[in-house]
């Protein structure tokens, strides 16, 4: 969920109470961040190329920690997942 405007426009209000929502979906699990960055972000070092994949790759990382997957609108992280990781992304078209 975003309050950016490609990604729908929504206040933070709006956003923060649609994210909360989510923990009455059957299919939410929490996964709690106990890895810092570096570790997270290792298996993408060499595909990291500015400064916007920081956050990136923090999160795809925590998916890959917890097999799971990280649904996104922005296409360009299927470069940063490589095929290795593309199991744990999906980009929404």
């Amino acid at each position: 969920m975003s309050t950016n405007s490609e990604a729908g426009n929504r206040t933070l209000e709006q956003a923060t109470d649609l994210l909360k929502s989510f923990i009455n979906d059957p299919y939410y699990r929490y996964w709690p961040i106990n890895a810092g960055w570096t570790s997270l972000a290792a298996p993408f070092q060499g595909r990291i190329f500015g400064r916007q994949q920081i956050a990136d790759a923090y999160l795809l990382g925590l998916a890959v920690k917890n097999d799971g997957i990280l649904v996104t609108l922005d296409k360009a992280m299927k470069h940063l997942a490589g095929p290795r990781y593309s199991k744990n992304l999906l980009v929404l078209e």
